[in-house]
């Protein structure tokens, strides 16, 4: 396992240094060091625009949300109530689809970002957090409404993804080491926690994920696998494999369709 450092989360960037309230907000939102002409510009952006219903507020956020991201691709749809921050770090392919109260936060997920593929579609309430680590999320992938994606080590999900809703992906373990009486060091050590990582979160190509699953730190699921509704996933799942339960375990492995017989009467 690998330690995560604290000075990378939000906390530590936050309350370290004497910083007005205005600037440490300027940190969360827009990124550490934004200019308060760029906050200005996200301020008035989400505050114009974010709320607006309809086509017409489909027609307003598609001309001045792109503004904020590192990219933005063709035909992006922008729902309503939206939290974007640090989308300086935040990429986005063409066509995807971002329904009403997503949030997206790429505070921590360092120069790789978080990246969405082409024609992805994030459902309503899904909240997309980089606290540390990269995350992505392959070309057309559907992602359940509610779905909570925290990456504390990295989150990959492939293409033609299928997650239902409800679903949560968090990395990190935390491990608890008690103290001889002292309060001195970091936050962390003062509450006797540390926080590690056995690795990325990794969703294969063409999985099919039901309603509600977790998937714990550094779990692997090979391509095309089925995680059951409810599951609770803290070991790597292989290729094609069915898994449910909790914790989940391979109930059995996909097969092959059979190959289709040549209709009658077909040219030979």
């Amino acid at each position: 396992m690998q330690q995560l450092d604290e000075q990378d989360y939000i906390r530590s960037k936050l309350f370290s240094g004497d910083r007005s309230a205005v600037r440490r907000y300027a940190d969360l939102v827009v990124g550490p060091g934004a200019s308060y002409w760029q906050l200005a510009r996200y301020e008035l952006i989400t505050m114009l625009f974010g709320r607006v219903s309809g086509a017409l507020g489909l027609v307003l956020r598609k001309l001045f949300y792109p503004r904020l991201f590192r990219r933005c691709g063709k035909g992006v749809v922008f729902g309503r109530d939206l939290v974007i921050r640090n989308a300086h770090l935040i990429s986005l392919g063409d066509n995807v689809v971002l329904d009403d109260g997503c949030v997206l936060d790429g505070r921590g997920a360092g120069p790789q970002g978080v990246t969405i593929g082409d024609r992805v579609i994030l459902g309503r309430g899904v909240s997309i957090q980089a606290k540390i680590g990269p995350i992505t999320i392959g070309a057309d992938s559907d992602i359940g409404m509610h779905t909570v994606i925290h990456s504390q080590g990295g989150v990959e999900i492939g293409r033609a993804v299928v997650m239902g809703g409800g679903c949560k992906l968090s990395g990190g373990v935390f491990q608890t080491v008690r103290s001889a009486g002292t309060t001195a060091g970091s936050e962390m050590l003062q509450r006797e926690q540390t926080r590690w990582t056995k690795g990325p979160i990794r969703i294969g190509d063409k999985c099919l994920i039901g309603m509600g699953a977790t998937f714990l730190d550094g779990v692997e699921v090979g391509e095309g696998a089925v995680i059951g509704a409810g599951s609770v996933v803290i070991r790597s799942v292989p290729a094609y494999a069915v898994a449910a339960g909790v914790p989940g375990r391979v109930l059995r492995q996909r097969e092959e369709a059979p190959a289709l017989a040549p209709a009658a009467g077909a040219a030979r």
